[in-house]
């Protein structure tokens, strides 16, 4: 037990002269050329971390006694057993990638957990000498000639991490290459062998299934961990920006649509629909993609709900009011229709937030300027964020009108209300941005959890704990989003 022994080269003292191969661990590099080009770990004056000698042996070297804890087997066995044939001088790059996901796999074992195990063998084995006693342990192999552990699949994982552009790097990221596991279990599920494993032990959501799927094996497992440790992952998840700058950035997206009134009234009217999604998203915390949901004839039908109300001269945050009391509060109603996370079909929801905010932000104008824009170019139904022609804007202009101002509002060294080292392109974004800054400008408020998980209703999801979540009626109608407005109000008001 000095190094890392293949299976079937213990298996061959008995018989089974497959492999003529040892590895040791101190030998055992990745790529058969040298280390594997670790990222460097530094702080914030570039220097580099202590542990970066040890990340990098971790992914480069094997562990003494890793086959006594993974299922190991050296690069020409596998390559026998997934190909039938012996290795040729093509197949480097193959053996190279099978040789990364051996290391892959040992790296996903913790190596004081994989020496304890070794040590502990190495005793009982020791103590089963003295006694004349045959060890209880199975024998290390040889393994069944087949790939029942995934190896195939991990393969086609290495490659396409190597050879997939990226969108944030050039290489992809390990998250991203979890649809090759995806792909071919479904595959497998589908297929005649799959087809024969469908019995449950129990049912629901939380139900088992046992399998022969290769892809839910432990070393397949032990694979995903090591390379996700290898590779690593960047997040490139939008941020919140203040709400004084969400302010800032509607004001200049209305100065450039008054600006481009006389000249180009096509160009003023998209400037007016990006400024009405921003205020939207933000008022009534919703991502990017539930502001298309926004129907033209739900906002054209409620338009002047709300709109001379009266905020009450002693109102506080912790004000209670009825029913009654919540109709004459100064509000616009949003109208959406589609498909929400979590919940099943199409819904219509209407969502009732304040008209004006504490900061400013003036949801109603802009609400009411989506629909006069909408009603000059000849719609009055369908859905409120699309051309002239009626069919759904692009995400992605929005974003990139958003982004454009908000490098303005950065360029602005008298404010600073987005932060000067702050990557507008790779933070900000319509999907998640003005969600998230609703949710930051909520807490600095006071407003409790509980009214935010009611904003963002499908976090009872969440807390449902696997549980079938039971929501209202399905169609919202105006009286139950004025029933709500003690949570939906009260949380845009405050924003």
């Amino acid at each position: 037990m000095d190094g890392i022994f293949c299976a079937n080269f213990l298996a061959s003292r008995d018989g089974w002269p497959r492999c003529q191969q040892a590895w040791h661990a101190e030998c055992y590099t990745c790529l058969g050329q040298g280390k594997f080009p670790l990222e460097e770990l530094v702080d914030e004056e570039g220097n580099v971390w202590h542990t970066q000698e040890e990340r990098e042996k971790r992914v480069n070297f094997g562990v003494k006694g890793a086959h006594l804890v993974v299922p190991f087997q050296c690069e020409i066995c596998w390559l026998r057993q997934l190909e039938k044939r012996d290795p040729t001088s093509s197949d480097s790059d193959y053996i190279m990638y099978i040789r990364r996901v051996n290391l892959d796999a040992i790296a996903g074992r913790s190596k004081k957990t994989i020496s304890a195990h070794n040590n502990k063998m190495a005793r009982i084995i020791g103590n089963c000498k003295a006694l004349g006693k045959t060890p209880s342990y199975p024998p290390r192999g040889p393994f069944p000639n087949e790939d029942c552990v995934g190896m195939g699949v991990a393969v086609d994982m290495q490659y396409e991490s190597v050879h997939a552009v990226g969108r944030i790097r050039d290489h992809i990221q390990f998250s991203s290459l979890r649809h090759v596991r995806s792909t071919y279990t479904v595959s497998y599920q589908s297929s005649a062998g799959g087809l024969q494993e469908g019995a449950a032990f129990s049912k629901g959501k939380g139900m088992v299934r046992p399998t022969r799927c290769p892809t839910q094996s432990q070393f397949f497992i032990d694979f995903l961990r090591g390379c996700e440790y290898r590779m690593g992952s960047e997040s490139r998840a939008n941020q919140p920006i203040s709400i004084r700058a969400t302010v800032e950035i509607l004001r200049r997206i209305r100065m450039m649509a008054a600006d481009e009134t006389e000249s180009d009234l096509a160009l003023s009217n998209y400037y007016y629909r990006v400024g009405a999604m921003l205020a939207v998203l933000t008022a009534g915390s919703l991502r990017g993609y539930e502001g298309f949901y926004v129907c033209l004839a739900g906002l054209r039908k409620h338009l002047r709900s709300g709109k001379n109300g009266v905020v009450p001269a002693d109102y506080n945050f912790h004000t209670l009011f009825s029913e009654d009391d919540a109709r004459k509060l100064p509000h616009v109603v949003i109208t959406l229709l589609g498909a929400f996370k979590a919940e099943n079909g199409s819904d219509y929801h209407m969502i009732n937030v304040a008209n004006v905010t504490t900061s400013g932000l003036q949801v109603r104008w802009w609400v009411e300027k989506l629909v006069s824009v909408c009603e000059s170019e000849g719609r009055f139904r369908g859905p409120a964020f699309a051309g002239p022609d009626g069919k759904l804007e692009s995400s992605l202009d929005y974003d990139a009108t958003f982004r454009e101002v908000a490098k303005e509002v950065q360029g602005d060294t008298d404010t600073e209300w987005i932060p000067s080292d702050l990557d507008v392109d790779g933070c900000l974004g319509l999907s998640r941005t003005p969600r998230k800054t609703a949710e930051t400008r909520a807490k600095q408020a006071g407003v409790s959890t509980q009214i935010q998980d009611a904003m963002n209703r499908w976090r009872t999801v969440e807390g449902s704990k696997g549980k079938t979540v039971r929501w209202k009626a399905t169609r919202d109608t105006y009286t139950s989003a004025v029933g709500e407005m003690p949570n939906t109000w009260r949380y845009s008001h405050a924003l």
